[in-house]
């Protein structure tokens, strides 16, 4: 029988640049809407991925939106395959996190780390038009 082991999070006080953005529900119809406003080179500049619920973007800071409800993500430098939590940072050394999850997700990478939720966003687009028309959000009854 194999063990799961409890990570915990604490604060970073060395918070990451933001490089993506992940977003869910209401705050991903939001950010699709924001993104209409942006002209072509803005959007090409950003990377995304999306699914029923979610929108993530990755892109460098200057040009990742503010939206409110969003959880802006970054990339520590001994754990490049994961985008973490600018804010957070896992309770045992972050290499050793990552080479954890790469033994268990290894075809998913790159992924997004939450406190309880692994997201797969190795399928990142270049964002534009022809996309956003795409992105559809089902609503949650």
């Amino acid at each position: 029988m194999t063990q799961l082991l409890e990570i915990k999070w604490q604060n970073r006080f060395d918070s990451l640049e933001p490089r993506a953005l992940i977003v869910f529900d209401e705050a991903a119809t939001r950010l699709k809407e924001k993104l209409w406003s942006f002209d072509d080179e803005r959007l090409s500049g950003l990377q995304g991925v999306f699914a029923e619920n979610l929108l993530f973007i990755a892109g460098t800071s200057e040009n990742l939106p503010w939206i409110n409800g969003g959880i802006y993500l970054g990339k520590d430098e001994n754990a490049p395959s994961i985008f973490l939590p600018t804010n957070l940072r896992p309770n045992l050394p972050i290499d050793l996190f990552e080479k954890s999850l790469l033994l268990k997700f290894t075809e998913q990478k790159p992924f997004a780390v939450l406190k309880n939720q692994i997201i797969p966003v190795g399928q990142l687009r270049v964002i534009s038009r022809k996309v956003l028309i795409e992105f559809k959000i089902s609503k949650r009854i």
